[in-house]
């Protein structure tokens, strides 16, 4: 056998053709970037209230991804995506009910007023109690879920007028990116500290991240948003949201299916009590067991 013969047959064999064998080089055309577009301070900080101050109260149906960590898979147990109900309003309330998918039933039910939440566990039959702000990583990882984080993804506080905050750009290669980030910082003199970074991608001035920071300026929550669309007679809202939670070791990801903004929502729709023939838990602060 020639060699032009065995290259025809060895070219055959790895293009799983039978007859022919023939090499083509394709361009494809790659979309161009859209022109950077530009923005000052006050404009960055007018577009943030502006989207914060437009969304009152959200109340969506969604499905909820543990990613990886522990903390938020402890709850779901092996269940890798569940469905779910999150209803919230500005400025501190909160629900989040997980369902198992196909049956509907109900992994867990939390909520929270910004000071306490309460969490109902049925296949454990127990009903949690505690701060909703987490100062101490306990061992337990039901302990260390709080709706408060989803809250605070969702709804966002405006920067207040005369608050201390930057403006930066950064850039990104892979994939290439370009932002505007603000920072906005809290306190004065030596007690001046970082609360949050917010992004904006250059190209449509879409809020595409957030950063949250707490004590000593540790990264407390890292939040990245996408899809965002917008509803007749509603402001845009994004269709997908990543919320990191370091320190508690879970990324959970969020996609919602069903939308309705600024529609009022009851007191008692945020009012969890404890059922009958479960067992009382209360998270001390410091997340230690109870």
């Amino acid at each position: 056998m020639s060699g032009r013969d065995l290259a025809a047959l060895a070219c055959a064999g790895m293009l799983g053709v039978t007859a022919g064998c023939a090499s083509r080089t394709r361009r494809v055309a790659v979309p161009a970037p859209l022109p950077a577009r530009h923005a000052s301070l006050a404009q960055l900080v007018a577009l943030y209230n502006r989207q914060a101050s437009a969304v009152r109260t959200i109340a969506a149906a969604v499905r909820m991804e543990a990613e990886t960590g522990s903390a938020f898979s402890g709850v779901i147990k092996e269940y890798r995506e569940i469905g779910g109900f999150i209803v919230a309003a500005q400025p501190h309330s909160i629900r989040v009910v997980g369902q198992a998918p196909v049956v509907g039933s109900d992994l867990f039910d939390m909520v929270s007023d910004g000071k306490t939440f309460r969490m109902y566990i049925p296949s454990k039959k127990r009903f949690l109690v505690g701060p909703a702000s987490l100062e101490q990583v306990g061992k337990k990882p039901l302990e260390n879920l709080r709706p408060e984080p989803l809250l605070q993804a969702l709804l966002w506080p405006e920067i207040p007028s005369g608050a201390p905050v930057v403006v930066e750009q950064e850039i990104e290669q892979n994939p290439p990116e370009r932002d505007y980030v603000l920072t906005v910082m809290s306190g004065e003199g030596e007690s001046l500290a970082v609360e949050r970074r917010v992004w904006f991608d250059r190209a449509d001035l879409r809020v595409t991240r957030i950063e949250i920071f707490g004590p000593s300026g540790r990264l407390e929550s890292d939040i990245r948003y996408a899809d965002w669309t917008a509803e007749p007679g509603e402001p845009a809202f994004p269709r997908e949201v990543r919320l990191s939670r370091p320190r508690e070791d879970y990324n959970l990801r969020i996609r919602i299916n069903r939308l309705t903004l600024n529609q009022p929502v009851p007191a008692s729709r945020f009012e969890l009590a404890q059922p009958a023939g479960t067992t009382l838990v209360r998270v001390p602060a410091a997340g230690g067991n109870p």
